[in-house]
């Protein structure tokens, strides 16, 4: 974990789709493990209609073609 990330402080006061960019900018410097930020942008889109944005990270997380309905 990062010593002065304030994603998590900040992340709950800002709208769901601003997260995303602060999630892929953190994927990149690869602060986190790749797996956590995979599932952390999961449950982002668990209330939203980007369904195929969530099959497809759901499929390179688990690594399957095969996903929930």
């Amino acid at each position: 974990m990062a010593t002065y990330d304030l994603t998590p402080r900040i992340a709950p006061n800002l709208d769901r789709h601003l997260v995303f960019p602060l999630l892929e900018f953190l994927q990149e410097r690869q602060l986190y493990n790749d797996g956590d930020i995979l599932k952390a942008k999961i449950e982002l889109l668990n209330n939203t209609n980007m369904v195929d944005y969530a099959m497809d990270i759901h499929k390179s997380l688990y690594h399957t073609e095969d996903v929930p309905q």
